[in-house]
């Protein structure tokens, strides 16, 4: 975003340098890869309720992830867009929605028996994992660079 007559430019994801794309890249690549993997062992140690659980979660983590990148952008975009860092109401509250509706379908879920709690809980920090993947790969290429 540059601000120099006055004028606010829209930041839009042609605009964003070629790191920024890759790491988003990266990280949703590791987060189906850290549900994949976490499926696979749940069902081989666990049982099908675990792995049920895993996707569930995972995909629940997923729509997470969506949805806070959605309210993150629609509150960047209002704040550049009218320079009024005051945001709509309904925009903040999505925050709150968002949680509640995970939450009730994770109390649903566990409560019909067919998912198990821990491995809900499991899929759903399959962001975490590749968050923690993705920073240890920025570690490793800040010493190897030597940067």
């Amino acid at each position: 975003m540059t601000e120099g007559d006055g004028t606010y430019e829209e930041l839009t994801p042609d605009l964003w340098p070629m790191t920024v794309i890759e790491t988003e890249r990266r990280l949703k690549r590791n987060t189906y890869l850290i549900i994949v993997i976490g499926v696979v062992v749940a069902l081989a140690i666990s049982g099908w309720r675990m792995a049920l659980g895993v996707l569930l979660g995972g995909a629940l983590s997923l729509l997470n992830v969506r949805w806070l990148h959605a309210s993150v952008g629609a509150i960047l975009q209002f704040a550049s867009n009218t320079g009024n860092p005051a945001v709509p109401k309904w925009t903040v509250s999505k925050f709150f929605v968002r949680y509640g509706l995970i939450a009730a379908v994770m109390i649903f879920a566990i409560g019909s028996g067919w998912f198990e709690l821990l491995g809900v809980g499991l899929g759903f920090a399959a962001f975490v994992g590749a968050a923690m993947i993705e920073a240890a790969y920025q570690a490793y290429l800040t010493f190897t660079r030597g940067a």
